[in-house]
């Protein structure tokens, strides 16, 4: 018992939330920490006879800020702050593309697996081949929509974990259609090829309004996807699902 107790108080000691201060300079959420984590590809078994594998999609967990329950209270009292809203930004050269947004309640309106009545700790996210994202059907068929034969040949999560301040400031209007984190995973649109790096950005949101109270904030991590390659499927030749 004595045992339990102790191993109890490390794992409260461990777990450090993020003050909220108010002062001269504003209102701000102080040192977040935020990480990502179970990067995993998810592969798809294709063929006629489900003889080949590609990629799908690939899948990670992204951590939210550690706040408490009190302070993010008082951050819907004072500010009408109600979530957070993240985005992932996929860059791939000199090119750089919004893929979407998510957002997440502090006090989720659904049950939420893992989480029981009180605030997520973490949203998982899929961003997938073009070929796959559309709809279940188009996971189901043996032969990828779109000639799709990609598989993802190395991917890991780069740059460090560095904690941040999220400013509560200036409010911004923000149109985008986000996506309610819930159950399943939110998934995104990585396009035909998924080679390129993936960085994560969050920002205080008022669901309500939908606008948002401060800056986005990029994550120190990032996860980049260096390579992929094709993968000849014979029984696929010539076939066109998407078109039948």
């Amino acid at each position: 018992m004595r045992l339990f107790f102790l191993t109890f108080l490390l794992a409260l000691s461990c777990t450090k939330t993020s003050p909220l201060n108010t002062d001269a300079a504003g209102t701000r959420l102080v040192d977040v920490s935020m990480e990502l984590s179970h990067l995993t590809e998810i592969q798809w078994s294709v063929g006629l006879k489900k003889d080949s594998s590609v990629s799908q999609s690939f899948s990670f967990i992204l951590g939210l800020p550690k706040v408490t329950q009190s302070d993010l209270d008082r951050l819907t009292e004072l500010k009408n702050v109600d979530a957070w809203i993240v985005r992932v930004i996929a860059q791939r050269g000199s090119t750089t593309q919004d893929l979407g947004s998510l957002y997440t309640y502090f006090k989720p309106k659904k049950f939420l697996r893992g989480h029981g009545n009180g605030t997520p700790s973490s949203a998982a996210i899929k961003v997938y081949y073009a070929a796959a994202y559309p709809s279940e059907r188009f996971r189901f068929f043996k032969c990828p929509a779109f000639g799709h034969n990609k598989k993802i040949g190395n991917m890991k999560i780069m740059g460090e974990k560095k904690n941040f301040d999220i400013v509560i400031g200036q409010v911004t209007s923000y149109a985008e259609k986000s996506q309610l984190v819930e159950l399943s995973p939110s998934s995104f649109n990585g396009g035909h090829s998924l080679v390129g790096n993936y960085f994560i950005e969050i920002a205080p949101y008022d669901s309500k309004n939908k606008v948002i109270h401060g800056p986005f904030n990029r994550l120190g991590e990032y996860i980049e996807v260096a390579s992929e390659e094709s993968v000849h499927v014979p029984s696929c030749t010539g076939v066109h699902p998407e078109k039948d």
